[in-house]
């Protein structure tokens, strides 16, 4: 019997946190252009998203979480507390309803979010992106970062220049993330055989060009906020060359881009 326990983790909700913030913190960004209503229906429909994209991720990391224990206990489908057509059935409602709030906003914001179910189930499923070089960070840029950033954007029809940038940011930013969360899987994808990105380029050139893109992301939010605040992302690059912990230096990007998010998004409400 499928438990209530099993079927939480495997939405993983605890991890998916931050991009529901980032949903919601663009539908506020229109808070008073539309009703509460379609605010309320968008919001939970980016939830949806969210959950389904880690649903859906879970039946198809099986054969790799297997083989990681930190991971194992994050994929009830991996450690055999669901079935694998129980973690597809609930995927595919997670989808459905989904898309039925989504279609209550307006047809741009709709699109993009089907868009974002079609990526996410491409990166997941057959054909895999997510196995392929180049491509598994550009598409998780893409439905885990700048999309779902203008889903909640669009919720009024329309994009500002700033929402723009900030839209670029948030995908460059999750160019990075991609890339950190392929780095800790690095083992156990290199035993499972899939080609990702870190796996082919190598570990110091995917550190390198998380650092990049994280600064680059900043760089580009800052900007949208204050275009004198453009260089303030370099001071970062000091810390490759003063050795400082890549989870530390990690962090700190984290921190600021937040701040430059918060900033930025300041300029619109």
């Amino acid at each position: 019997m499928t438990s209530i326990s099993a079927v939480v983790r495997n939405l993983r909700p605890l991890e998916g946190r931050a991009y529901i913030v980032l949903i919601g913190f663009a539908l506020l960004m229109n808070w008073g252009r539309v009703g509460v209503e379609i605010l309320a229906a968008a919001f939970l429909a980016g939830v949806l998203f969210v959950w389904y994209a880690f649903s859906i991720n879970n039946c198809f990391d099986v054969d790799t979480d297997s083989r990681n224990p930190a991971k194992v206990r994050k994929n009830p489908i991996a450690s055999g507390e669901l079935s694998p057509r129980t973690g597809l059935l609930i995927s595919a409602l997670l989808a459905l309803a989904g898309l039925g709030l989504a279609f209550k906003t307006n047809t741009k914001a709709f699109a993009v979010y089907a868009v974002m179910i079609l990526l996410a189930t491409l990166y997941s499923a057959p054909p895999r992106l997510k196995a392929r070089p180049l491509v598994d960070v550009l598409s998780h840029g893409l439905f885990f970062g700048g999309m779902p950033f203008l889903y909640g954007a669009l919720i009024d029809g329309n994009l500002s220049d700033v929402e723009v940038l900030m839209a670029t940011g948030t995908t460059l930013y999750s160019f990075a993330l991609e890339l950190r969360n392929h780095l800790e899987d690095y083992e156990s994808d290199l035993k499972a055989g899939l080609r990702t990105t870190p796996v082919v380029i190598g570990k110091a050139r995917s550190e390198l060009l998380v650092e990049i893109f994280s600064v680059l992301a900043i760089a580009t939010v800052l900007y949208a906020f204050e275009p004198q605040l453009v260089v303030a992302p370099s001071i970062m690059v000091a810390g490759r060359g003063l050795s400082v912990n890549s989870r530390v230096l990690y962090r700190i990007f984290d921190i600021t881009m937040i701040v430059a998010l918060l900033l930025a998004g300041g300029r619109v409400l």
